[in-house]
């Protein structure tokens, strides 16, 4: 008894400044990305290009992410982490001094990649050192920071943008680089537990990146994890992108657009709090087929309502929504996937969400050259409605408990869930 005490205090301490680390460095990447629009359209960009931009942001990373999670379950964690904030700071200060749209690509996809790199070296840090019966408690409290991150990154955003000038959105942007350079010290106080290193010592195979790749598409309910993932996080993008630009159509300050950016943020956060406790009692189906509909719903009204009051109610009933689905299927993922090849799982996971995030702003933006910024967001919300249909026809039984299924998937002859 006398060692384990230490041994869970350490523990606590490690997960503690993890969850620092990302409230950090996610605030700082959610102040840059909305900054970047303003940036591109102070440059005389259409709002109708925008969506580029949500490409160059996941199509260079969406090259590299099956690396780098392999790379990530060879050598560690905390190494590419590092490089992951290093790589965000170093492009948040090209962005303040972009001078075209060629500039603001090229650096929007290094803030990418270096995104990334942290999300793929922090998820893979809390499914090696947490046990698959905490996952879902452990991977919500991720997303918790994640939101809280969301939540002061834009309004910090919004406070130093101010006008919206040229100079007030450069000032923006190198606060959200000194928010990531903030972050960098707290990564070496992490100490993770010994089953990080336990883990990684039983190396992820050598085969080539096609062949883990199939193998881990083809694991029975990765795809729909995937699936969901991939349209929750893509209706998040095109909020981000192009709510401003409903702003400027609406006449709204960017004050009030960071300030509804950061309502979303908040009431993510909020379905965040209890979601451990939701998945024990309801299963992954009902939560995520009901925060599916919520979220959808409030996408689809957002195009009707004018009011900024209504707005503000819209965009916390949608960030409710939106808030459950990324750390439902992290669990999932995670209690699919081989413990010597999670970091790659939750890689192949971000390569859906990436797919996602080019491939539906682009869409969205060829209605926005004939429609507004209005119609786009109930595109985002038509996309999460037509895959509720989807993913809710196919889950089946994993209608069962969070710890259910990562008991079903451990045990050495059990199928895995999905």
């Amino acid at each position: 008894m006398s060692t384990s005490r230490p041994a869970g205090r350490l523990e606590r301490q490690w997960f503690f400044w993890l969850l620092g680390t990302f409230v950090i460095t996610h605030a700082g990447s959610q102040l840059i990305r909305p900054m970047v629009s303003y940036r591109a359209l102070g440059i005389g960009v259409s709002p109708s290009d925008l969506g580029w931009l949500a490409a160059a942001f996941s199509l260079f990373p969406l090259l590299l992410a099956l690396q780098i999670g392999r790379w990530v379950d060879r050598y560690g964690e905390i190494r590419f982490l590092l490089g992951g904030n290093a790589l965000m700071i170093v492009a948040a200060f090209l962005l303040a001094a972009a001078p075209s749209m060629a500039a603001i690509l090229a650096e929007f996809a290094i803030l990418g990649l270096g995104h990334l790199t942290t999300v793929v070296a922090i998820q893979g840090l809390v499914a090696r050192g947490s046990t698959e019966a905490s996952y879902d408690r452990r991977f919500a409290q991720l997303a918790l920071a994640a939101s809280f991150g969301q939540l002061v990154g834009p309004a910090v955003g919004g406070f130093f943008a101010g006008s919206g000038s040229e100079q007030e959105v450069s000032n923006a942007l190198l606060a959200g680089a000194i928010l990531c350079l903030i972050g960098l010290p707290l990564v070496g106080l992490l100490r993770p537990p010994a089953s990080v290193a336990a883990a990684r010592a039983t190396r992820s195979p050598g085969g080539k990146d096609g062949t883990q790749l199939l193998a881990i598409l083809r694991t029975p309910g990765v795809l729909r994890a995937i699936l969901v993932s991939t349209t929750v996080l893509s209706a998040i993008d095109v909020i981000v992108a192009y709510l401003p630009a409903l702003g400027e159509e609406r006449l709204w300050a960017p004050a009030f657009v960071g300030a509804l950016l950061a309502v979303r943020a908040g009431a993510s956060m909020a379905s965040r709090v209890f979601l451990g406790g939701w998945s024990d009692r309801f299963g992954r189906r009902a939560l995520l087929a009901g925060s599916m509909a919520v979220s959808a719903a409030a996408l689809l009204a957002m195009p009707f309502v004018s009011a900024e009051a209504g707005m503000v109610v819209i965009m916390a009933i949608g960030g409710f929504g939106l808030g459950i689905g990324q750390p439902v299927t992290m669990s999932w993922v995670a209690a699919l996937a081989r413990p010597e090849t999670r970091a790659t799982a939750l890689s192949v996971r971000l390569m859906g969400n990436r797919v996602g995030q080019m491939g539906v702003p682009v869409l969205a933006g060829l209605i926005a050259g004939t429609s507004g910024a209005g119609a786009i967001l109930g595109f985002a919300g038509l996309v999460v409605a037509v895959s509720l249909a989807l993913v809710y026809g196919g889950l089946g039984a994993d209608g069962r408990t969070a710890k259910a299924a990562s008991k079903a998937a451990s045990g050495p002859t059990s199928k895995p869930a999905g």
